[in-house]
């Protein structure tokens, strides 16, 4: 199978089949030759980056509808035409023919090949429309979630965050301190240097961080910088207990195990068993003995435990993901308005049930890698109106723009001490 196939092939199972993308492409393309896999990532990663952008360059050419398949067989062919300079223009143009005939019979052969002609003698399309218009076509954001995003935090920012979703993101690790430091890790290996945001981050400036001698012995952890913060801000200690809620795939509560040197206990929740080995998987390779993976609903976990039982918890809540949109370009395809329906009910649940188990005086910290209000300041809001012995300690949004991270919210709250 040609490159720009398989390439399409894969589009349509992350796009149309919601496959997980960067699951679904190392798995997919083992068999290509390296500049084979450059190629298809390129294609695919850049398409859904760029996906509304794409779509509007061509869709006034339809006076129909068309195959779901065959607008992203459109979409990956202008791709290459405005991203991809060394592409040839008719090689793209015939293998999309070649792939268009394969499919629904022949049907849009003609049409594709007929619409990718009109594209190179027309060129792009002018851009029209009031500024969040032109924000969400220019970077590929739904205007939904560009007005949201208006109205919470204001033109600049959003604008900011929508212009930094189309970059590359900083390849982050943090070390394991329990074995080595950053120090020791920079002077073994010149491509990784200090991170800025978390004091446990190194950036690395090489090619696949997992490949490196410090990954595979356990030296460091890939890791964005920003999610790094949140257990920085948890400041578990040494000896005590610790309660992580939502723990897969065990990044956090490894973190967590570190800053505790390996000593105490943490129970790391997971409502998936397939998850739950990824949490033992990345503790074992770490060298940490201390974190027990469960599987267990956490909404449920006061039936299990003593309520006020640990010194710390951890609520990582499930979330819209809006912050990690530049690493994980699936999101903005399938992104919905509606995705907040059950995700908010969910993360009031989660931080009722985490503030039982909190022992009084105790920490309770809850973040997300979204950018939105409903999501974090709101429900901090809402959970402080129910609580009256909760105190909000701190909270913070990192911007993905600011340092070059995901974006990430996290809170810090305290449970009042019995009288």
């Amino acid at each position: 199978m040609k490159a720009r196939e398989k390439a399409y092939n894969c589009l349509c199972d992350i796009v149309l089949g919601k496959s997980y993308s960067n699951l679904y492409l190392r798995k997919e393309i083992n068999d290509f030759s390296s500049a084979d896999k450059g190629l298809i990532t390129n294609i695919v990663y850049g398409t859904m980056q760029n996906y509304l952008y794409l779509r509007y360059q061509w869709e006034a050419y339809v006076q129909s509808d068309i195959a779901a398949d065959m607008a992203l067989l459109m979409d990956m062919s202008i791709y290459q035409f405005l991203f991809m300079d060394k592409v040839p223009e008719y090689a793209v143009v015939n293998e999309a023919v070649e792939i268009a005939a394969k499919k629904h019979k022949g049907k849009y052969k003609a049409m594709i090949n007929a619409m990718l002609r009109r594209f190179l003698r027309e060129g792009k399309r002018p851009i029209l429309g009031d500024a969040l218009f032109q924000l969400s076509i220019k970077t590929s954001h739904p205007l939904w979630v560009v007005k949201m995003w208006e109205k919470q935090y204001g033109y600049e920012i959003a604008e900011r965050i929508c212009l930094d979703d189309q970059g590359a993101p900083a390849l982050a690790a943090r070390v394991n301190t329990c074995v080595t430091s950053r120090d020791e890790i920079i002077a073994a290996n010149p491509d990784f240097e200090k991170g800025c945001l978390s004091e446990d981050a190194l950036i690395y400036h090489g090619g696949n961080i997992a490949d490196t001698k410090e990954y595979l012995t356990g030296r460091v952890s890939i890791q964005d910088e920003a999610s790094q913060c949140v257990a920085l801000l948890v400041d578990p200690q040494p000896d005590e207990s610790i309660l992580d809620m939502c723990a897969a795939p065990g990044t956090k509560t490894c973190h967590m195990a570190q800053l505790m040197k390996n000593e105490g206990e943490i129970i790391a929740l997971d409502i998936h068993e397939h998850r739950v080995e990824l949490i033992s998987n990345a503790a074992a390779r770490l060298g940490l003995s201390i974190i027990q993976p469960w599987c267990f609903d956490a909404c449920e976990i006061n039936h299990e435990y003593d309520e006020e039982s640990f010194d710390r918890v951890l609520v990582d809540a499930p979330c819209s993901g809006y912050g990690v949109m530049k690493r994980k370009n699936d999101i903005k395809v399938h992104m919905q308005p509606e995705d907040m329906d059950t995700l908010l009910p969910l993360q009031a649940k989660l931080l009722d049930t985490a503030f039982k188990m909190v022992k009084p005086g105790g920490v309770l910290v809850y973040s997300t890698c979204t950018l939105n209000k409903k999501e974090n300041e709101k429900q901090i809001e809402k959970f402080l109106g129910l609580h009256d012995n909760a105190q909000l300690i701190s909270q913070r949004t990192i911007f993905p723009y600011e340092y070059n991270t995901d974006g990430f919210y996290m809170a810090k709250l305290v449970k009042a001490e019995k009288a």
